[in-house]
């Protein structure tokens, strides 16, 4: 019977892809994050051009009223404040998340690095195996060789 293969290094193996899977969980949180700042931003944005075409409307019109001219231009300045805000913490928050995913890229090269020593060993389990096989096989034929002449021997002496 064949011996079980047994990694010593498990516990080390699963660890590291429990890291691994709670960056992979972080990454995901910073992309939605990005996300939820470029939809903000694309909001504003159009929020911004329906501002603009509405005050290009207010100004074709034969009496211009100055107080609705002066709330169109104090809330196309509170977008471009605000879409400038959004900006900035979209620079921000992609800094974190290319931050993030490299932290995820080592923790992949982590893994991988253990995978593949658990390969490797697995693969001198094979041939340890195989070769104790090859052994025992070599011991039986050996075995049954020695009967059948110890047979012979006496059949000839008989």
């Amino acid at each position: 019977m064949a011996r079980k293969f047994r990694f010593r290094l498990e516990t080390v193996r699963r660890l590291r892809e429990q890291a691994r899977d709670a960056q992979r969980r972080v990454v995901a949180d910073a992309v939605r994050a990005v996300t939820r700042v470029e939809d903000r931003i694309a909001r504003l944005t159009r929020q911004l051009h329906d501002t603009v075409d509405r005050f290009r409307d207010a100004q074709r019109v034969e009496r211009l009223d100055v107080a609705s001219l002066r709330g169109h231009q104090i809330y196309r300045s509170w977008l471009h404040r605000n879409i400038l805000e959004s900006s900035e913490e979209l620079a921000r928050r992609q800094a974190k998340l290319d931050y993030e995913r490299a932290k995820l890229a080592e923790a992949w090269k982590r893994v991988k690095a253990i995978e593949k020593l658990r390969e490797r060993q697995w693969k001198c389990h094979l041939t340890e195996v195989a070769r104790e096989e090859r052994a025992a096989s070599d011991e039986a034929a050996l075995q049954m060789y020695i009967r059948r002449r110890v047979e012979h021997e006496r059949e000839a002496v008989a």
